[in-house]
């Protein structure tokens, strides 16, 4: 993904609009599944020394709930709001990579172009949850037997529930 700069510095604080769509394992994460995909539109202006981007990163990807271990199809909603800074280009050799890095990393821009899929790859990195729920109530799984308790009840006895770090303190009240 990237932007041509000539044109966007020809409008002279303008903004234009564009618009990405694609799958996340053919541009931030060979590892996701197939069906994982994400929508960027992006809004884009500036002049000789800055390029401003404000824009909505819509990802649906495929994920496994952090209680219940069930895939699930998680909704991300991403928006974001950059000023990059324009710099004097630099190496001729560089690699259209190495310049995202550098934009991502330095929020730098040199060149004619803009090159956001390094900057795009690592939004969405931190924007996924640390903890996936298929839906907030999850129950999850039983500790003693493993069943999905979203799905049938335990059968597990009540005591084996206890927590043998706390077994001294049940001794304290025999009546319980």
């Amino acid at each position: 993904m990237w932007i041509h700069l000539p044109a966007v510095k020809q409008k002279q604080g303008e903004a234009l609009q564009y618009r990405f769509q694609g799958k996340i394992k053919d541009h931030f994460d060979s590892s996701a599944g197939d069906e994982s995909t994400f929508d960027l539109e992006l809004s884009i202006r500036g002049g000789d020394e800055e390029i401003m981007i404000k824009g909505r990163l819509q990802v649906e990807i495929e994920a496994d709930c952090s209680r219940c271990l069930q895939p699930f199809r998680q909704q991300l909603d991403l928006k974001f709001d950059e000023l990059f800074s324009v710099t004097a280009p630099g190496d001729k050799k560089s690699t259209p990579e190495s310049l995202a890095l550098e934009t991502a990393n330095q929020l730098t821009v040199s060149g004619d172009y803009l090159y956001l899929d390094e900057y795009i790859r690592q939004l969405f990195v931190l924007g996924q949850v640390y903890n996936p729920l298929c839906k907030p109530d999850c129950r999850g799984l039983c500790p003693g037997c493993g069943v999905d308790l979203n799905e049938t009840t335990c059968s597990c006895e009540d005591e084996s529930r206890i927590d043998l770090r706390w077994q001294k303190l049940k001794e304290l009240r025999p009546d319980k």
